[in-house]
């Protein structure tokens, strides 16, 4: 298996999931998916550790996509069909975060990325990406 076919063994799912949870449909993001490593292999990454940069393709493509759509979405949109409440509750909670807090703590708790990989991503200092997790972590607590 080559390191592109790797990379998207290991990333492609996880990749589809982010930018679900960051508010794409389905179709959206199956071809964030796409676009993440048509992007990745045009501009002839490291591919023996593409993780950050996929992700920072994804985030941007989400978020470009989501600007270009000016709508917004009922959240019966963004749910997955699952039997369990409480996939579905936290979810919601994710929901009523800001797009920039969602992503925030998608990418540090889910994907498991550092601080620094987060700010580098969305172009913020890490202070201020530490403050935001903080604040949407606070306006979590309180929600549960």
């Amino acid at each position: 298996m080559n390191p592109i076919e790797r990379a998207f063994e290991l990333y492609g799912k996880r990749l589809y999931a982010y930018m679900r949870r960051l508010g794409l449909s389905e179709a959206e993001a199956e071809d964030g998916v796409q676009e993440v490593f048509v992007r990745a292999i045009n501009s002839k990454i490291d591919w023996h550790a593409p993780k950050g940069y996929l992700f920072s393709i994804a985030h941007n493509w989400a978020m470009d996509t989501m600007k270009a759509r000016h709508d917004s979405l009922d959240d019966s949109e963004l749910l997955e069909p699952n039997n369990e409440k409480r996939f579905q509750d936290l979810h919601l909670l994710l929901q009523s975060l800001s797009q920039e807090e969602r992503s925030i703590i998608l990418l540090l708790y889910q994907e498991g990325l550092s601080y620094r990989e987060v700010a580098e991503m969305v172009g913020k200092p890490e202070n201020t990406v530490k403050s935001i997790a903080h604040r949407a972590k606070e306006r979590l607590r309180k929600e549960v």
